[in-house]
């Protein structure tokens, strides 16, 4: 793999994880002012999803720091 493949991945996956804490904020903000109701479980499933697209992100970054030897350079 090369290292702008590698770059590309890690600015996608940073870019996503950046989206998915605003979005989870708004969807927060968003409930707390009732405009997603909460008794259906909507909100929770909205959120939930949320953090698990922030999760993949966050595993994403872990993995190419994996890949990567100690110096920047590819493993």
């Amino acid at each position: 793999m090369s290292e702008t493949t590698i770059q590309r991945i890690n600015l996608v996956s940073f870019i996503t994880g950046l989206l998915a804490i605003v979005l989870g904020v708004v969807i927060g903000i968003l409930g707390v002012w009732e405009a997603i109701p909460t008794s259906s479980g909507l909100l929770w499933r909205i959120l939930s999803t949320d953090a698990i697209v922030f999760g993949g992100a966050v595993l994403k970054n872990l993995a190419i720091a994996c890949y990567r030897k100690p110096g920047g350079t590819i493993a």
